[in-house]
């Protein structure tokens, strides 16, 4: 039997709150728990309020051999449970070094469009009006 430490979604309608527990791998996110952990409610007004876990059946069931998922190792970092473990870097990604075809036929495409426009005799364009002086 595998076992993870992971979030259940709790709360209503854009209200979330969660309860971290331990469950079965293959159950469902919202389905039944082995054991309650503690909670995490994103919207608490104080830190305090916001985090609250059992440390020490945390580290029980990590010893057991428990799965933690991303956030809740996040979570156990924040609060010390876990020790010693990097979290995960963000890499750093500045996006395409090289220019791509799509990205040249696009912005051969706007200047077209853009030559087309200057191109019009001056009473087929639209004129442009200042919102403020209409509204």
């Amino acid at each position: 039997m595998s076992v993870s430490i992971r979030l259940k979604r709790e709360g209503r309608k854009n209200l979330p709150s969660f309860r971290i527990h331990v469950t079965e791998t293959r159950s469902a996110r919202d389905g039944a728990s082995l054991e309650n952990l503690g909670y995490y409610d994103p919207r608490a007004s104080t830190p305090e309020k916001r985090l609250v876990v059992d440390a020490e059946r945390a580290k029980h069931w990590m010893k057991e051999g428990a799965i933690v998922s991303d956030t809740v190792a996040s979570l156990f970092r924040q609060l010390k449970v876990i020790e010693g473990v990097k979290a995960n870097v963000a890499r750093d990604r500045d996006g395409r070094k090289k220019k791509t075809a799509t990205k040249a036929r696009r912005v051969a495409a706007k200047k077209a469009r853009a030559g087309r426009k200057a191109a019009r005799p001056a009473h087929r364009r639209k004129p442009k009006t200042d919102a403020k002086a209409e509204g």
